[in-house]
């Protein structure tokens, strides 16, 4: 039973199986039609293709010569309308050229410039391809037209832009050293004036790229405005200099109208004649106590004179900023008008004239101050100052005149630097040649006073005067003598101090060669004090020890010879004092007579001793006092002694009256 149902669901399964095969046989049967009829389609369609491609292709190449021919039909109408544009250029900017370019703003400007950009770009095109063409005739004087009325409106704009600098601005900006407030010397910080300023550099761009930059209007309109500037303050200069100076406040005080001139002339007479009487007395006062002031008296207009050299030399120097100012401004206006190329030559000629101008006012100052070394006068040292000033001005000047060659200023200061030297030894010159007398007080002379007052100043600028004196040769042999001084500028002033020193003491004693024995070595012994104590005041003494380490050693030793010699003076009087022979205890008549006689004669000296030395003065009232010392220590002794000498030898009580007059007589020195 059981193996009759195994097999019945063998049989089962076994006819379900072949049931599945005879199913899938159909299934495969029905894919193999399908894809016969799929292929059968799809042959007809690559055949439907082919045919549509070898009908197509043909259509594509027409289609790209059609492409290529519109291209190039295009092309060929934007050719004709180019080259139909360069010919109807000119008469359709004929209008707008010969109407001049509009300078109100950049942007209008930009219109001109881009008509002017047209007509150029058609010259280039008739040059190249139809030079003798009837059009380029008509494009080339329109466009030299067009280039000349934009060069006309830039100089216009130039014109109205530019003015010269006031003084008053030129001393603002030396003052505070503004060098960049402002872009030129014309144009301010206001609007329209900026506005024109880069008008003017669009113009000037234009132009430059055009091969025709505007050097020649820059240097024909700024250049003048930059010299009439340094012109101006010149002159503001010498009136603001002459408004104080004492002759010209007296002139002022005296500038009225004629009526009241008549009204009060014989008043201001009269007053001034007591101003000058209390200055004389004042000055006297002066030089008795100690020793300034002395000499001839100066007027009014002497001393302005001497003030004049400090004045003329300070203002040469004040014009020396504002020419630095000034180039500083042209530098800065002519970077943006100008190629850098063309900056050089261009800085160069517009400062020519200023430099030219700021030599001639350094030379007159030099002059005048040498003028004044020759005379041993004040303002001698002037030029000093003025070389300090154009030595520290030169980096701003060169940085002012760059690209420029700075050698015009150099030459300068060179001019400048070799006129000091001359004028040290002009000074020296001075002193040996000085003609004036010694006062007949026998005080401090004027040259002493004036060669102190001199080496002063001269220390003020001891960094200048060193290196121009080590360029002398024989400043820099005596200068060698002396390697281990480490400052060689103090070195340098210290040998020509040691020159002038030297030389003043010789002229010294050949004016003392004018007084009598007493009055010539109160004279010396005056003025040798009165330059010890001056050097020592004003610590020149230590400049002058670098190359003379004795040097006050020998000021004391010669104020001790003047001293002695001094004190000799009084030998003559001396003698009659000396007894050439000792006395007897019981003196003869003889004997008496000589005592009378010597006594006698002592008085008549002293009384001329006393009204001679009542004349003499010295200031110093120490060495005063100790003259009057060494004096008492001289006299009195012997006096004292032929006077006690007298006393014992008198017979009885009454004395000849000119032997009483004798003892009443008493030491007297001014």
């Amino acid at each position: 039973m059981y193996a009759v149902e195994k097999k019945f669901e063998i049989e089962m399964k076994l006819k379900k199986e072949m049931t599945n095969i005879q199913e899938l046989k159909a299934a495969a049967k029905r894919s193999s039609t399908l894809a016969s009829d799929v292929c059968n389609v799809l042959g007809a369609c690559e055949q439907r293709l082919q045919q549509l491609e070898t009908a197509v292709l043909p259509l594509y190449g027409d289609t790209a010569r059609l492409q290529q021919i519109h291209q190039n039909m295009e092309k060929t109408v934007t050719a004709l309308d180019h080259v139909i544009n360069y010919y109807m250029v000119s008469r359709e900017l004929a209008d707008l050229i010969q109407g001049g370019p509009h300078t109100a703003s950049t942007e209008s400007l930009n219109v001109y410039l881009e008509a002017l950009d047209k007509l150029a770009e058609a010259q280039n095109y008739f040059n190249k391809n139809n030079p003798q063409s009837v059009e380029l005739e008509n494009i080339n004087q329109l466009y030299n037209t067009g280039v000349l009325k934009l060069e006309s409106a830039f100089e216009d704009l130039l014109n109205r832009n530019t003015r010269p600098v006031s003084p008053t601005s030129l001393m603002d900006m030396i003052a505070l050293e503004e060098d960049s407030s402002v872009d030129s010397v014309s144009v301010s910080n206001s609007n329209s004036s900026s506005t024109a300023l880069e008008t003017m550099r669009a113009a000037a761009t234009w132009l430059s790229d055009a091969g025709r930059p505007p050097a020649g209007p820059l240097l024909a309109i700024r250049a003048p405005a930059a010299l009439n500037s340094l012109v101006a303050f010149r002159d503001y200069l010498k009136s603001r200099s002459m408004a104080a100076s004492p002759l010209m406040r007296s002139k002022n005080m005296l500038n009225r109208s004629d009526s009241t001139q008549r009204r009060t002339s014989k008043i201001q007479k009269v007053l001034e004649k007591r101003a000058i009487n209390i200055m004389m007395k004042a000055s006297q006062t002066l030089e008795q106590s100690t020793g300034l002031a002395i000499g001839p008296r100066r007027s009014i207009n002497d001393s302005s004179g001497e003030e004049g050299g400090d004045e003329e030399a300070e203002a040469a120097g004040t014009l020396a900023a504002a020419l630095c100012r000034l180039a500083r401004r042209e530098q800065r206006h002519a970077l943006g008008l100008v190629p850098l190329p063309r900056l050089p030559a261009l800085l160069a000629a517009m400062t020519r004239e200023p430099l030219a101008l700021l030599a001639a006012e350094v030379e007159r100052a030099c002059g005048r101050s040498r003028r004044a070394a020759a005379k041993c006068g004040a303002g001698a040292a002037a030029c000093w100052a003025l070389l300090s000033r154009l030595q520290r001005l030169q980096p701003d000047v060169a940085r002012a005149l760059q690209p420029a060659s700075p050698a015009p200023y150099t030459q300068l200061l060179n001019t400048a630097q070799h006129n000091c030297v001359r004028s040290l030894e002009e000074w020296v010159s001075g002193v040996r040649g000085d003609g004036e007398a010694g006062a007949v007080d026998g005080t401090v002379h004027q040259l002493a006073a004036s060669a102190l007052a001199y080496c002063h100043a001269l220390a003020h600028h001891a960094h200048v005067i060193g290196p121009a004196l080590a360029a002398e040769p024989s400043y820099a042999r005596a200068a060698s003598q002396f390697p281990n001084v480490q400052d060689k500028n103090a070195l340098m002033l210290s040998l020509y101090m040691r020159k002038v020193l030297a030389q003043l003491n010789l002229s010294l004693r050949s004016k003392s060669e004018q007084y009598p024995d007493a009055l010539k070595a109160i004279f010396l012994l005056n003025n040798t004090l009165y330059l010890l104590q001056g050097l020592q005041r004003s610590s020149l003494l230590d400049v002058l020890c670098l190359s003379e380490p004795e040097c006050e050693a020998t000021y004391r030793n010669m104020i001790d010879d003047y001293k002695t010699a001094y004190l000799q003076s009084w030998n003559k009087l001396l003698s009659h004092l000396t007894l050439e022979e000792q006395l007897p205890a019981k003196l003869r008549d003889k004997d008496r007579q000589m005592l009378k006689d010597k006594f006698s004669a002592f008085n008549r000296e002293w009384e001329e001793a006393c009204r001679a030395q009542r004349g003499y003065s010295v200031p110093d009232a120490e060495l005063r006092e100790a003259l009057k010392q060494d004096n008492k220590q001289a006299l009195l002794p012997r006096y004292t002694a032929l006077h006690d000498t007298d006393t014992r030898s008198r017979p009885s009580p009454s004395t000849p009256r000119s032997m009483s007059s004798t003892r009443q007589c008493k030491l007297q020195l001014n």
